[in-house]
């Protein structure tokens, strides 16, 4: 239809421009119109033709379309479905992820350590290099988990090993440190459980396994259980000593610090509890000395002078007098040179003898009372730098190192117990000393009572016989 309308049109613009009559342009127009007609009429048979093809066609392409949207659909919904697989399966590797880490990390290191701290001394050059290998696989950054897993495979293939050999016990070879020689022997060890014992391979050696020094076993002679180790060690079977108490009593043997030893350990405050005990003894003995010489007036040589003094001897009293010697023999003396003077003045003499020999019988004790006080002090002292130098240890290594930490808690503990073995018997010492000066001052005492009472009584007998 909009072809026949344009022809109408085309139709009347060339009437116009062409300038046609009417009658011309009519029938040109209905010539058109007739032709324009015949066009639609068949361009209309050719649509009625090709309709049922079209329509078939369009059928089977909605039917392909409809195929193809449930095709998408059904894509579409398992995409769905392959994308929540997709984050269950991400949560899954992402568990398993931690579960490794922990197991390698955690579970595995732990083992290692504990397997590490646990191995005999004789199974070091054995375990330890792989152990360590495998726990510092872990430590390193760059190291792929395929390394890691392998090196904690091997460990634990030798965990697993060594544990089956010990079951029953396990003899092998190595080295062994003999402690105190520091003598490095070949022999065999032969464990059971937790306990090894060395056996030299010329037998003259044998030994508990208690300690390491540079990746070594290092034992502690036993020559008196020397038959029944090499007997187990060279036929594989026997008794073994066992320390019933865990391996207490022999650590403790072996642990025990010589003399020189322990003032090593005790550090620089030993010098000091040291320096004050030596002098305190030999202050002591001296003071013993001085004490021990001091001769006590005998009531004999008292009753001989007030003799003399009564039969007019003065001459013989004097001479008895100095004969007695020492404080005491010089206070007789002055006693018998003052003997006429009135009661009061001899007190005075006497007296005065007494104040002057008291302080060079008590000189120098004060010292060892000092010591006896002072000692308990400078252990004290130890114990608190031994404390600040196992607290400053605790910063840098910890407190799983029981071996770094040790070298404090002996100094502390070291010097706590010089000081009161020097504090202790210093104190014992200036009592008896402080006792036998007390005693020597008594004894001067009582003669000078003596002597005055003698004196007095004499007097009173010449005053008497004067009357009479």
């Amino acid at each position: 239809m909009k072809k026949v309308l344009s022809l109408l049109l085309l139709a009347g613009t060339t009437l116009s421009l062409c300038g046609q009559n009417f009658d011309q342009a009519q029938g040109q127009i209905q010539d058109r119109l007739e032709q324009a007609t015949q066009e639609y009429s068949q361009l209309q048979q050719e649509i009625n033709s090709e309709r049922p093809e079209l329509a078939a066609r369009l059928d089977v392409l909605e039917q392909e379309v409809t195929r193809l949207r449930n095709e998408y659909q059904n894509a579409q919904r398992v995409t769905q479905g392959l994308d929540v697989e997709t984050s269950q399966l991400d949560r899954q590797i992402s568990q398993a992820d931690q579960a490794n880490q922990y197991l390698q990390n955690t579970l595995l290191n732990d083992f290692f350590n504990r397997l590490q701290t646990s191995l005999n001394p004789a199974e070091l050059p054995q375990y330890f290099q792989p152990i360590n290998k495998a726990i510092q696989a872990t430590e390193g950054e760059d190291t792929p988990d395929s390394e890691i897993f392998k090196a904690q495979l091997k460990a634990l293939d030798l965990a697993f090993n060594r544990a089956e050999s010990l079951i029953g016990g396990k003899i092998y070879s190595g080295q062994a440190q003999v402690r105190g020689t520091g003598d490095v022997l070949d022999g065999q060890f032969v464990q059971a459980g937790p306990v090894s014992y060395f056996a030299s391979s010329d037998g003259t050696t044998v030994g508990l396994t208690r300690a390491e020094v540079d990746n070594r076993a290092e034992i502690f002679p036993l020559p008196q259980f020397q038959q029944q180790i090499s007997s187990v060690i060279n036929n594989g079977e026997g008794t073994l000593p066992v320390d019933t108490t865990g391996g207490e009593a022999v650590e403790n043997v072996v642990q025990s610090l010589s003399l020189m030893e322990e003032f090593e350990a005790g550090g620089m405050t030993m010098f000091a509890i040291l320096g004050f005990f030596i002098a305190a003894i030999i202050v002591a003995i001296i003071k013993l000395i001085q004490l021990m010489s001091v001769k006590s007036a005998k009531s004999s040589d008292l009753e001989t002078i007030l003799d003399n003094l009564r039969n007019g001897n003065r001459d013989a009293a004097l001479s008895h007098a100095k004969g007695v010697g020492g404080p005491v023999g010089r206070m007789l003396t002055a006693a018998v040179e003052n003997a006429d003077q009135d009661k009061e003045v001899i007190d005075e003499v006497l007296y005065e003898q007494i104040i002057a020999t008291q302080p060079k019988l008590e000189s120098f004790l004060s010292f060892i009372a000092v010591t006896a006080a002072v000692a308990p002090l400078l252990g004290l002292l130890g114990t608190v730098t031994g404390m600040i130098k196992t607290f400053k240890l605790i910063t840098i290594v910890g407190t799983g190192d029981a071996k770094s930490l040790s070298s404090g808690i002996s100094e502390a503990l070291i010097t706590t117990k010089w000081g009161l073995i020097v504090a202790i018997p210093t104190l014992v010492i200036h009592a008896l000393l402080s006792r036998k000066a007390k005693g020597v001052i008594g004894s001067m005492e009582q003669t000078a009572v003596g002597f005055v009472n003698g004196i007095v009584e004499m007097r009173t007998e010449h005053s008497s016989d004067r009357t009479a």
